[in-house]
């Protein structure tokens, strides 16, 4: 998986090839193939890791016990996420292919449906412990936080936003939103 993430972030899904993918993985092309039949196999575990790693910070975030330990943890995973460039073209890249490939695209609402979910329910926590006004819609604010990431990040792979600062200006946006 490591060598062809790093394949993906240097080439891009297409222009990657099996045996480059596994000259980084440091196996066979044969050896490669005993673990995954094609290449969007591949492309479909890095999406399925990647959601991953999204819920298990969802799960951090939403165990904070503040919101402000939540947005101080969710800025370290943004400004560590955002430090790399390439990450944030890979996570592009994978919102391209799910255009184009219904393996992902089937990771990828999945993702959707179950981050909204993750995040509506922190929201509805929040509003109960008093952290954000009760007049906030869960399921608007959930959906405007995931748009407000994925601009990011896509600002990121762009170069439109430097890494460094993708935190920075992201977490006043989230406080504003929720009016914190």
């Amino acid at each position: 998986m490591d060598g062809a993430r790093s394949c993906f972030q240097q080439h891009g899904f297409h222009a990657a090839g099996t045996a480059e993918i596994a000259a980084a993985a440091k196996v066979s092309v044969a050896n490669l193939y005993q673990y995954f039949s094609s290449k969007d196999e591949l492309i479909i575990a890095i999406a399925e890791e990647d959601l991953s790693s999204d819920l298990a910070l969802l799960a951090m975030i939403k165990s904070a016990g503040s919101i402000e330990r939540a947005i101080e943890l969710a800025a370290e995973a943004i400004a560590h996420e955002a430090s790399d460039p390439s990450v944030s073209r890979l996570r592009l890249e994978v919102s391209t292919e799910a255009t184009r490939n219904p393996g992902v695209a089937d990771v990828v609402h999945r993702a959707e449906q179950m981050q909204r979910a993750a995040l509506e329910d922190w929201i509805r926590q929040s509003q109960a412990r008093g952290e954000m006004p009760a007049d906030l819609d869960p399921e608007t604010s959930a959906f405007g936080l995931l748009c407000l990431i994925d601009g990011a990040f896509a600002r990121v792979a762009t170069g439109a936003l430097a890494p460094d600062s993708a935190a920075l200006e992201l977490m006043p946006a989230i406080r504003a939103m929720f009016r914190i």
